[in-house]
């Protein structure tokens, strides 16, 4: 077997005083040398030749955190165990191999393990798969982070526990609310654990393990018969505030319909007396019976924006009226285009209508703004006090992920929440 000398240096090409030096990790093999180049840049006072690895210069804490435990010595020690490994690798493989090649294929996998790359290697995944709502998220969460690192490149095999508590702590005194930090751990988490099963994070630790993911109690969403009686009798002309309410019944009505799902029903999910369709976020497939007052809306926009059933990825036109947007490509990139046109459509439109349920509510008088979660809130908390069971109120809802849910969910007939469903939207 070939001997392999992975060596860190400085790369010293014309010896300057007080010049600082890019730090390097030499492979040899075979006689051929191969090269991989870190982010560092060193005075020859901070590298010792010896030991092959970075001293502090100045005894400040900052410096020191930097050249032992945070940066510098932290990163050779990953990189130069990942070049062994590399080198082990290709020695079982009885492939003949040189310096250049364990440089050439540890380039070729380092990039999978930063943390920036992983995350839009998987962002760019999802937007091919069309789920654009959980990239829009994983995109948000990257950029908490790199607010976070700032300049610093993190691996994800510098991902520790005490890491993970202070972007914790970062973004509780950037002032987002507990609920929020939480979000955005949970995300990193789900980042970490895929790169975990992909082989590019290391495995058998786990950073999030001292990290709490506690949620607090919101304020309750839901609104009483009284507000839910005035927001469907209220007297409206034709224009946004009519539509905006009408989108508010329309989730309430359908069991608490989310705002994605019911941007995207198409008229072919309606079946007679039924709406047939799938969440967009489980892929669950829902049944919702058409009760008279969900008839009413879902005629009064049946002719507006075909294929769509509502006007949530319209485009408002000249008359008043509103125009789909239509596919006119023929290849899957322009397909791609098209679901990303459709989904800031969608960005847009809710921030739009949920602007006009404010404006309602300010009108009606409301003590609070209405939002569409509100709807879904109104929804279970009308079945609670109706007496419905608790495993009707989770499955008319689509929480799969219950266990209550996982228990009752074979025993469960459409019927009963059908039957559910008719009792609580009579008010």
């Amino acid at each position: 077997m070939p001997k392999t000398t992975i060596k860190p240096m400085l790369n010293i090409r014309k010896d300057t005083p007080n010049d600082r030096y890019t730090l390097i990790i030499q492979i040899l093999c075979r006689r051929r040398r191969g090269v991989v180049f870190t982010p560092f840049k060193l005075l020859r006072a901070e590298f010792d030749a010896s030991r092959c690895q970075a001293v502090p210069s100045l005894k400040i804490r900052e410096h020191l955190r930097f050249i032992d435990n945070v940066n510098v010595n932290n990163y050779l020690r990953h990189q130069v165990h990942e070049l062994h490994r590399i080198a082990s690798e290709l020695e079982r493989s009885s492939r003949s191999f040189d310096g250049r090649d364990v440089a050439r294929l540890f380039r070729a996998r380092s990039d999978n393990r930063f943390v920036h790359t992983v995350f839009c290697s998987q962002i760019e995944e999802l937007l091919r798969e069309g789920r654009h709502g959980t990239a829009f998220t994983y995109r948000s969460t990257l950029k908490a982070f790199e607010r976070f690192s700032g300049k610093r490149h993190y691996q994800l095999c510098e991902l520790d526990e005490p890491t993970i508590l202070e972007f914790r702590k970062f973004l509780l005194r950037e002032g987002l609310r507990t609920n929020t930090v939480t979000f955005y751990l949970n995300k990193l988490r789900a980042v970490y654990n895929r790169a975990v099963r992909e082989g590019a994070a290391p495995k058998g630790t786990d950073p999030f393990g001292s990290v709490s993911f506690r949620v607090e109690k919101t304020r309750k969403l839901a609104v009483d018969d009284t507000v839910l009686r005035r927001v469907a009798g209220a007297e409206l002309p034709p224009g946004s505030l009519s539509v905006a309410r009408d989108l508010f019944l329309f989730s309430f009505y359908c069991r608490g319909m989310s705002f994605v799902d019911m941007a995207y029903l198409r008229q072919r999910d309606i079946d007679g007396e039924v709406i047939r369709y799938r969440r967009r976020k489980t892929g669950q497939l829902f049944t919702v019976r058409i009760v008279p007052a969900l008839r009413t809306i879902i005629e009064r926009y049946r002719n507006h924006c075909p294929p769509l059933v509502l006007p949530i990825l319209a485009v408002k036109d000249g008359a008043g009226g509103f125009r789909p947007l239509e596919f006119t490509g023929t290849d899957s990139t322009a397909r791609r285009e098209y679901e990303e046109l459709l989904y800031r459509r969608f960005l847009y439109n809710r921030s739009e209508y949920l602007h006009h349920l404010r404006r309602l509510s300010r009108q009606l008088g409301l003590e609070r703004n209405l939002t569409f979660n509100m709807a879904r809130h109104t929804w279970a908390s009308r079945a609670r006090r109706k007496g419905i069971p608790m495993s009707v109120i989770s499955e008319g809802l689509g929480h799969t992920s219950e266990q209550t849910t996982r228990i009752y969910l074979d025993e469960l007939e459409a019927r009963r929440i059908d039957e559910a469903n008719s009792i609580v939207t009579s008010f």
